[in-house]
């Protein structure tokens, strides 16, 4: 009897101390900065305080510096190449040793025949 006593006073003493603590709000957490919110350096438009664009207008994009920097390679390329092929039908991504491997993305991203490159 004293066994069943003794087990039903553990499970009481139990429960007594489980429910203050799990009837209790839950914990507290700091919250975490919104992302989108952010407007740090990384994240600016190019404007400056009046609304007016910083770089130059006439100032070529980087895109099309990266072209001009990979059509260069690929005329380099396509003068070197000794296949015979005509360069209407060659693209610029076939002259794999001639090209960095950032032309070659640039030029698997925006098809360019070797004969576009002048």
């Amino acid at each position: 009897m004293i066994p069943k006593l003794a087990t039903a006073a553990l499970l009481v003493l139990t429960v007594a101390l489980a429910l203050p603590a799990c009837a209790s709000r839950p914990p507290r957490q700091a919250e975490s900065a919104d992302a989108l919110a952010d407007k740090g350096a990384d994240m600016s438009t190019g404007e400056d305080s009046s609304g007016t664009l910083k770089s130059n207008p006439d100032e070529k994009s980087g895109e099309e510096k990266m072209h001009e920097k990979c059509c260069g390679q690929c005329k380099a390329a396509a003068a070197a190449d000794r296949s015979g092929g005509k360069l209407e039908g060659i693209p610029c991504t076939d002259f794999t040793a001639g090209l960095d491997p950032f032309c070659l993305e640039h030029f698997r991203g925006k098809k360019t025949m070797a004969s576009e490159c002048k």
